[in-house]
C-alpha cells in the first residue's frame, strides 16, 4: 500500500528506511531519494514508522525468549 501518493512511497519502502535508521518522515524521503511534496502523508508515515519500530524491537526479544 502507498503511504505517499505524490512520491509513490510504499509501506515496504518506509519499513526498509526505518531499518536503515530513519526516524522521521524527512529521513524516509531522504532514504528513498525523494523530497516531500504536499505533506498529507506525514501522519500516516509517522504512524508506519512507529509501527515498524515497535515490530522490529519486539522481534529480537521474542527470539531471545525462545532460547
Amino acid at each position: 500500500m502507498y503511504i505517499c501518493i505524490c512520491k509513490a512511497i510504499r509501506e515496504r519502502e518506509v519499513d526498509a528506511a526505518v531499518r536503515a535508521g530513519a526516524r522521521r518522515p524527512a529521513d524516509v524521503f531522504r532514504a528513498c531519494g525523494k523530497s516531500p511534496q504536499c505533506g498529507s502523508c506525514a501522519c500516516d508515515m509517522r504512524e508506519r514508522i512507529a509501527e515498524t519500530l515497535a515490530r522490529e524491537s519486539v522481534a529480537p526479544q521474542a527470539l531471545m525468549a525462545a532460547d
